[in-house]
């Protein structure tokens, strides 16, 4: 990037890269002179005397300054790299850097002139603001693309090698950029230079003495040391291959429905990868492997157990054992198991578990009924409360039970009138919102307050959701999910399945939630949960 001054330029942006070619253009002065030739000239704004030192550089000064420092250290690389090329090779190397044609090797710059009234300084902070250091990826493919790793007496031959790990790694960055494909590998949400997981996962086993696990570059100088260093040479291909693998086994896992459950189940419970690819290498075939993975997760879920202790009887203990304020985080991991086994546990379906989805979002433990200890607390919440009520307690949506319809009907109108009052009033006082709060906990969320924290009265729901309607009774939550669920956002099944009351005896009250129900959704989940350590219920 350049400004017009007169005759000459100023270098905004560059000035690296311009004076290292100036410093290979001084190895190579004479041929320049035999050519007709000559180096351009460059003087430096801040640092004068730089450009005469460039000039004529003397090592004996390299220690003056900084910059003094770094022009000795690229010559002394420069001279080092040329003499160990043949002698006819600076001709060839001045050809390529100066052919202006489109045949051949040449050298291209990218020439960017800003306008004679813009700040260059502006024009540098907005042009380097950002700017994303190389990290691992790039570097390790620079080492794997290196002419120098190729045949060198076949041009044809040492291209289309490059070419096809060129192409290669391209079509594996790609694939990772498909985010049901990461998500089932991994937990974090980059979005770029995602191969760099899977240059960590070929790099397991590669030398890293000196190397601190902390360096940022800690793979790339492995792979440096596996490429650069290793006597009698490397085969390039051969550990490009190694690389390609570890990629084809996570994609041959990902095709395979059960062991993309089983798999995804632990990455997301924050189990390495690394240990998953020692447990495959030692099972001898893929049932055995996914045996494992299953032992795995339930020596994940309760510590200390061993898949022998597998029973109803077990499972039923465990999860009566949990409680919401005890329990919350092995609550939340067998939720979500209970999800993946319940997709599992369908031989003829396709359907699988969108992580990627789950992932993205957040998700809460919510009570499917509303507990005495969620009422709002804040005039916003409470008014936000009261509306959704009035909102949803119409006519033509609450279907009363058969017995006492009349009345039953009456004291919904006599809901809904105090809450529009409520709402309509200036303010008003706490306890006439908790009076309200438990007529209408009276009506849809009656229930057996024992069970209120089981397992059995909880899901798993968005935070988004589980903010606007935490404290919401049963039928208005119910209504958000199938709201969500018409518009097609992600809802995991079980979650869905609870709120249509899929897993309850009793059909007659749906827009009810009680301790009935609350054991046949805890049911459901032993029932499945004992099928799917057994075996029988993973397809």
């Amino acid at each position: 990037m350049v400004k017009k001054h007169g005759d000459s330029w100023e270098l905004v942006d560059g000035q690296q890269r311009l004076t290292t070619i100036f410093i290979i253009l001084t190895h190579l002065k004479d041929i320049l002179t035999l050519l007709g030739k000559s180096r351009y000239q460059l003087s430096y704004e801040t640092r004068v005397d730089s450009a005469d030192f460039l000039n004529d550089i003397n090592e004996e000064r390299g220690e003056e300054n900084i910059d003094f420092y770094h022009i000795v250290e690229a010559k002394r690389a420069v001279d080092e790299w040329f003499n160990t090329q043949s002698t006819a090779y600076p001709i060839s190397f001045i050809q390529t850097l100066l052919n202006d044609d489109e045949m051949g090797k040449n050298v291209k710059v990218i020439w960017y002139q800003i306008n004679d009234n813009e700040d260059v300084t502006d024009v540098f902070t907005r042009l380097n603001l950002g700017k994303i250091p190389l990290v691992n990826a790039e570097l390790v493919k620079a080492l794997f693309l290196k002419s120098s790793n190729f045949d060198k007496n076949g041009s044809v031959a040492k291209h289309l090698q490059q070419l096809n790990i060129s192409q290669e790694w391209d079509a594996i960055e790609k694939r990772l950029q498909d985010d049901a494909f990461w998500y089932f590998i991994s937990n974090e949400s980059t979005k770029t230079n995602r191969i760099e997981f899977v240059l960590k996962l070929a790099a397991r086993y590669l030398d890293r003495e000196g190397i601190l696990d902390s360096d940022k570059l800690k793979v790339f100088l492995q792979f440096n040391r596996l490429l650069s260093h290793n006597v009698g040479g490397v085969d390039v291909a051969k550990e490009w291959l190694k690389i390609k693998q570890c990629y084809m086994t996570l994609e041959e896992w990902f095709n395979d429905r059960a062991l993309f459950h089983l798999i995804g189940y632990l990455v997301s419970q924050g189990v390495d990868l690394e240990e998953l690819f020692i447990l495959n290498q030692e099972s001898e075939t893929k049932y055995e492997f996914r045996q494992e993975l299953i032992k795995r997760i339930f020596r994940l879920l309760f510590i200390g157990g061993n898949l022998s202790n597998n029973s109803k009887e077990y499972l039923q203990e465990k999860l009566d054992s949990l409680g919401y304020e005890s329990g919350a985080r092995k609550i939340r991991s067998l939720l979500l198991l209970f999800n993946v086994a319940s997709l599992l546990a369908n031989p003829v379906t396709n359907a699988r578990f969108q992580f990627d989805k789950f992932k993205q979002d957040c998700w809460d433990i919510e009570h499917i009924r509303s507990v005495a200890s969620e009422m709002p607390t804040s005039r916003d919440q409470q008014l936000t409360w009261m509306q959704n009520v009035v909102d949803y307690i119409s006519e033509d949506r609450v279907v009363p039970s058969e017995d006492a319809v009349e009345q039953q009907e009456k004291y919904i109108q006599s809901i809904r009138e105090k809450a529009n009052g409520l709402i309509s009033a200036p303010s008003f006082e706490l306890e006439q919102f908790s009076a309200l709060y438990e007529q209408v906990i009276e009506v849809f969320d009656t229930g057996d307050v024992d069970t209120d924290d089981s397992i059995g009265n909880l899901t798993l729901l968005d935070s988004s959701t589980n903010r606007s309607y935490k404290n919401a009774i049963f039928p208005i939550k119910r209504a958000r999910i199938i709201a969500l669920d018409k518009q097609a956002t992600f809802v995991p099944l079980c979650t869905k399945n609870v709120f249509l009351k899929y897993y309850s005896k009793q059909v007659d009250k749906m827009l009810f939630w009680d301790a009935k129900d609350s054991q046949d959704h805890q049911k459901a989940m032993v029932d499945i949960l004992f099928g799917f350590f057994c075996g029988t219920g993973v397809h």
